[in-house]
């Protein structure tokens, strides 16, 4: 079991002076500099708060048996209802541990589908381009 007493020490997180004024109120926003998460900043805020969190996920005596239950009820076939668009059928189907549901298109509801969209290999393609 982890140590509950042991203090955890958070990477400080840097505040700016940002401001907005929206109908005439004054609503300060420190951290503004987060959204742009393509930053070196933000990237490395990510990276130390990440680091902090996988230490203490790591001293977790359960976390290898609580990860097998968990991958082993998530993964089953997960299907949306088909929906017609134009004269063709779509619907999501998740083969169990895709991050994202894959798009399949056909023309009919007896005919073979075809992969329309997978999100899943979007980062692939783009990094090829």
């Amino acid at each position: 079991m982890t140590n509950s007493s042991a203090k955890i020490i958070y990477p400080v997180s840097d505040r700016t002076e940002q401001q907005d004024v929206y109908h005439g109120i004054k609503v300060r926003d420190p951290y503004r500099w987060l959204e742009n998460p393509d930053s070196p900043e933000t990237k490395n805020w990510v990276a130390a708060q990440n680091e902090v969190t996988e230490n203490y996920l790591a001293k977790i005596p359960a976390r290898d048996k609580i990860r097998a239950r968990l991958t082993q009820l998530w993964n089953y076939p997960k299907f949306s209802s088909p929906f017609k668009q134009g004269n063709r059928y779509f619907y999501f189907k998740n083969d169990g541990l895709q991050n994202q549901s894959v798009l399949y298109v056909q023309d009919t509801l007896d005919s073979e589908s075809t992969v329309l969209l997978d999100p899943n290999q979007l980062s692939k393609m783009v990094l090829s381009l």
